[in-house]
Protein backbone atom coordinates (compact mmCIF):
# COMPACT_ATOMS: atom_id res chain seq x y z
CA UNK A 1 0.00 0.00 0.00
CA UNK A 2 2.76 2.26 0.82
CA UNK A 3 4.49 1.17 -2.52
CA UNK A 4 0.97 2.36 -4.22
CA UNK A 5 0.76 5.45 -2.64
CA UNK A 6 4.80 6.35 -3.24
CA UNK A 7 4.69 5.64 -6.77
CA UNK A 8 1.11 7.82 -7.01
CA UNK A 9 2.66 10.84 -5.47
CA UNK A 10 5.88 10.37 -7.80
CA UNK A 11 3.77 10.27 -10.72
CA UNK A 12 1.80 13.60 -10.24
CA UNK A 13 5.20 15.22 -9.81
CA UNK A 14 5.95 13.96 -12.68
CA UNK A 15 3.01 15.75 -14.39
CA UNK A 16 3.52 18.85 -12.99
CA UNK A 17 7.43 19.63 -14.52
CA UNK A 18 7.29 21.33 -18.10
CA UNK A 19 10.34 20.21 -20.60
CA UNK A 20 12.18 22.68 -19.12
CA UNK A 21 12.42 21.15 -15.62
CA UNK A 22 12.70 17.86 -17.08
CA UNK A 23 15.63 18.84 -19.07
CA UNK A 24 17.47 20.99 -15.80
CA UNK A 25 16.34 18.09 -13.53
CA UNK A 26 18.51 15.86 -15.96
CA UNK A 27 21.34 18.46 -15.68
CA UNK A 28 20.83 19.00 -11.99
CA UNK A 29 21.14 14.87 -11.87
CA UNK A 30 24.75 14.98 -13.60
CA UNK A 31 26.25 18.26 -12.01
CA UNK A 32 25.38 16.16 -8.41
CA UNK A 33 27.29 13.70 -9.47
CA UNK A 34 30.37 15.86 -11.06
CA UNK A 35 30.15 17.76 -7.35
CA UNK A 36 30.32 14.23 -5.34
CA UNK A 37 32.80 13.19 -6.94
CA UNK A 38 34.69 16.75 -6.75
CA UNK A 39 34.35 16.93 -3.07
CA UNK A 40 36.38 13.88 -2.42
CA UNK A 41 38.83 14.94 -4.94
CA UNK A 42 39.30 18.57 -5.15
CA UNK A 43 40.35 21.44 -2.12
CA UNK A 44 37.13 22.88 -0.90
CA UNK A 45 38.40 26.46 -2.02
CA UNK A 46 38.87 24.69 -5.84
CA UNK A 47 35.01 23.39 -5.69
CA UNK A 48 33.62 26.16 -4.38
CA UNK A 49 35.19 28.62 -7.85
CA UNK A 50 33.90 26.14 -10.20
CA UNK A 51 30.58 26.12 -8.34
CA UNK A 52 29.08 30.14 -9.01
CA UNK A 53 30.56 30.88 -12.33
CA UNK A 54 31.70 34.84 -12.32
CA UNK A 55 29.40 37.45 -13.22
CA UNK A 56 29.56 40.91 -13.56
CA UNK A 57 27.27 43.56 -11.31
CA UNK A 58 23.81 41.88 -11.36
CA UNK A 59 20.59 43.75 -10.04
CA UNK A 60 18.31 41.85 -8.23
CA UNK A 61 14.84 41.15 -8.83
CA UNK A 62 12.01 39.26 -6.92
CA UNK A 63 11.33 37.02 -10.18
CA UNK A 64 15.37 36.22 -9.34
CA UNK A 65 14.09 34.63 -5.85
CA UNK A 66 10.96 32.48 -7.41
CA UNK A 67 13.51 30.85 -9.98
CA UNK A 68 15.99 30.11 -7.02
CA UNK A 69 13.59 28.58 -4.96
CA UNK A 70 12.24 26.44 -8.42
CA UNK A 71 15.67 25.57 -9.05
CA UNK A 72 15.86 24.59 -5.56
CA UNK A 73 13.45 21.96 -5.80
CA UNK A 74 14.33 20.65 -9.02
CA UNK A 75 18.16 19.89 -7.60
CA UNK A 76 16.06 18.19 -4.22
CA UNK A 77 13.49 16.14 -6.74
CA UNK A 78 16.61 15.44 -8.33
CA UNK A 79 18.95 14.18 -5.26
CA UNK A 80 16.35 12.12 -4.80
CA UNK A 81 16.45 10.74 -7.85
CA UNK A 82 20.08 9.85 -7.72
CA UNK A 83 21.52 6.29 -6.72
CA UNK A 84 24.42 7.81 -4.95
CA UNK A 85 23.18 9.68 -1.23
CA UNK A 86 23.70 13.21 -1.69
CA UNK A 87 24.53 15.38 0.94
CA UNK A 88 23.95 18.90 1.85
CA UNK A 89 27.29 20.37 0.52
CA UNK A 90 27.04 18.48 -2.43
CA UNK A 91 23.18 20.02 -3.21
CA UNK A 92 24.41 23.33 -2.45
CA UNK A 93 26.91 23.54 -4.70
CA UNK A 94 24.89 22.23 -7.67
CA UNK A 95 22.31 24.39 -6.79
CA UNK A 96 24.54 27.46 -6.65
CA UNK A 97 25.98 26.13 -10.01
CA UNK A 98 22.58 26.37 -11.59
CA UNK A 99 21.67 29.91 -9.84
CA UNK A 100 25.06 30.98 -11.43
CA UNK A 101 24.15 29.76 -14.92
CA UNK A 102 20.71 31.82 -14.55
CA UNK A 103 22.50 35.00 -13.68
CA UNK A 104 21.46 34.94 -9.61
CA UNK A 105 24.16 36.16 -7.28
CA UNK A 106 24.27 33.55 -4.74
CA UNK A 107 26.47 32.70 -1.89
CA UNK A 108 27.74 29.18 -0.53
CA UNK A 109 27.36 29.12 3.20
CA UNK A 110 28.72 26.54 5.99
CA UNK A 111 27.57 26.23 9.62
CA UNK A 112 27.73 24.07 12.55
CA UNK A 113 25.82 23.04 15.99
CA UNK A 114 27.05 21.64 18.93
CA UNK A 115 24.59 19.28 20.87
CA UNK A 116 25.29 17.71 23.72
CA UNK A 117 27.52 14.78 22.34
CA UNK A 118 28.22 15.47 18.74
CA UNK A 119 28.47 18.56 16.19
CA UNK A 120 26.23 18.91 13.29
CA UNK A 121 27.19 20.63 10.17
CA UNK A 122 25.31 21.69 7.26
CA UNK A 123 25.22 23.84 3.63
CA UNK A 124 23.29 26.03 1.86
CA UNK A 125 22.47 29.02 -0.47
CA UNK A 126 21.79 31.96 -0.02
CA UNK A 127 20.35 34.42 -2.44
CA UNK A 128 19.99 38.13 -1.11
CA UNK A 129 20.30 36.95 2.73
CA UNK A 130 17.14 34.09 2.10
CA UNK A 131 18.23 30.69 2.59
CA UNK A 132 17.00 28.70 -0.70
CA UNK A 133 15.25 25.33 -0.82
CA UNK A 134 15.17 24.94 3.39
CA UNK A 135 12.40 24.19 5.54
CA UNK A 136 11.56 26.57 8.33
CA UNK A 137 14.62 28.19 10.25
CA UNK A 138 17.00 25.20 10.33
CA UNK A 139 19.60 27.44 9.36
CA UNK A 140 19.02 29.57 12.29
CA UNK A 141 20.37 26.30 13.85
CA UNK A 142 23.46 26.60 12.79
CA UNK A 143 26.67 29.18 13.37
CA UNK A 144 27.80 30.59 10.44
CA UNK A 145 31.32 28.81 9.83
CA UNK A 146 32.04 29.70 6.02
CA UNK A 147 30.09 31.72 3.51
CA UNK A 148 30.96 33.56 -0.06
CA UNK A 149 29.34 36.65 1.66
CA UNK A 150 31.43 39.58 0.85
CA UNK A 151 31.77 42.32 3.62
CA UNK A 152 29.41 45.29 2.50
CA UNK A 153 31.10 48.49 2.89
Amino acid sequence: MALLKSLKHKVQIASQLTLLDWLTLLEAWWLLLAFYLSVRWMSYERVSQIAHPTHGEIIFTSSQLDMAQHLARVVALSSRLHFLPMTCLVKALTLRWLLGRQGIQSCLCIGANKSLDRVHAHAWVEVHGQAIGESGNIVKNFQLLASGRRPVL
